[in-house]
């Protein structure tokens, strides 16, 4: 007999900060932190310590984050080059962007979160995953 398998829902969340900076505040529960431990021969004591920075977790099997970062939009304009070829100028849209894809509901509380304060339901996204 075939086995069913149920594949669990893929969810975006489209997340816009103010600035890269608000990243590890922001997105702290996806931030780890390695640890170095230390074992007291006399004692027999354990201790550990930070090493190195705690560092963005981008993806597991619970989800990916794609840092979008700053996003530019057609101002409308029309530029030419030293060679004589015509471009769009194009300018920044406010605040610095990061994509977020649920597979499940294991971090989905963490998501909402951020979403809740954060989050934005663009007609037309720039960037989404596959």
């Amino acid at each position: 007999m075939d086995e069913l398998i149920i594949e669990a829902p893929k969810v975006d969340f489209f997340i816009k900060l103010n600035s890269e900076a608000d990243l590890p505040t922001v997105f702290s529960a996806f931030y780890k932190q390695d640890y170095v431990t230390v074992v007291d021969e006399e004692t027999g004591d354990s201790t550990q310590t930070p090493e190195g920075d705690p560092y963005l977790v981008t993806h597991t099997h619970d989800y990916a984050i794609d840092l979008v970062g700053v996003i530019y939009e057609p101002t409308g304009n029309i530029l030419t080059d030293a060679e004589g070829n015509e471009y769009p100028e194009t300018a920044p849209v406010d605040g610095w962007h990061v994509n977020v894809r649920l597979v499940g509901d294991a971090r989905r509380a963490d998501v909402e979160a951020i979403d809740a304060v954060y989050g934005l339901a663009p007609n037309s996204p720039s960037r989404v995953f596959l």
